[in-house]
């Protein structure tokens, strides 16, 4: 059991009702409370967390892929990768080989240091996705956390596009606009430096079909440290 540490009065039978069905008087308590307490509590509760987004990621993954037949060895390209989440949970899922792309000199090395047998299927290209050359087509093109940092989807999307072999899988994942990412992303300006946009089901949904992409299937997720949604699609 949980008992919020923000506002917490031990002798019940002095709390105040009064104040608690009145919002006029919510300035008078914030000036009693330790505002900086207050965040430092609330960016801890929202902390990321590694080993809690590889269970979700794997649950939201393995619902999205349901019922499809991927090839054996799979070849898949993950564009804006920095760690390459999404490939390494595939590789170990399906086996296959990958290719990662990211300009981030700083994911590049945090790639580098990771400890992970898996690496050795995994190619790491340091180049912007939007002047890529490459001579092979992929089963598989994804990308976790990158769509929503363009103005323009239809060029990040056709990057997408570009590189799927004929009978290839698109999956894409993005933070949903909800008020608890609302609340993740406002609290971490850290990481909120750059254009970011948060997407409903709705906005997601015509976006990836205006920009050619057939969707077949959608899978929100609720249970991380903020909320997000993934799309399985195919080229139209």
């Amino acid at each position: 059991m949980y008992t919020t540490k923000i506002w917490t009065n031990k002798n019940s039978k002095n709390f105040d009702w009064e104040a608690y069905f009145s919002p006029e008087n919510t300035d008078k308590i914030f000036k009693k409370m330790d505002l900086v307490k207050l965040i430092s509590q609330l960016r801890n509760h929202l902390k990321e967390d590694k080993f809690k987004m590889t269970f979700v990621l794997g649950s939201v993954l393995r619902s999205i892929l349901k019922d499809l037949s991927l090839k054996k060895n799979s070849r898949t390209l993950e564009l804006g990768a920095a760690t390459g989440l999404l490939t390494r949970w595939l590789i170990s899922q399906y086996g296959g080989t990958g290719v990662l792309v990211d300009n981030s000199k700083a994911s590049y090395r945090a790639y580098t240091s990771l400890k992970n047998p898996l690496k050795k299927y995994i190619t790491y290209l340091n180049k912007n996705i939007f002047s890529l050359q490459l001579d092979e087509t992929f089963d598989i093109v994804c990308s976790f956390g990158l769509v929503e940092h363009f103005i323009d989807k239809k060029e990040v999307l056709d990057v997408h596009r570009r590189f799927l072999a004929p009978d290839g899988i698109i999956l894409l994942l993005v933070p949903l606009d909800t008020p608890l990412t609302r609340v993740f992303w406002e609290l971490h300006p850290e990481l909120n430096r750059g254009y970011r946009e948060l997407l409903t089901e709705t906005e997601f949904y015509k976006i990836l079909t205006r920009n050619g992409l057939k969707v077949i299937r959608t899978q929100p997720v609720f249970g991380y440290s903020y909320d997000f949604i993934g799309a399985l699609c195919r080229k139209k």
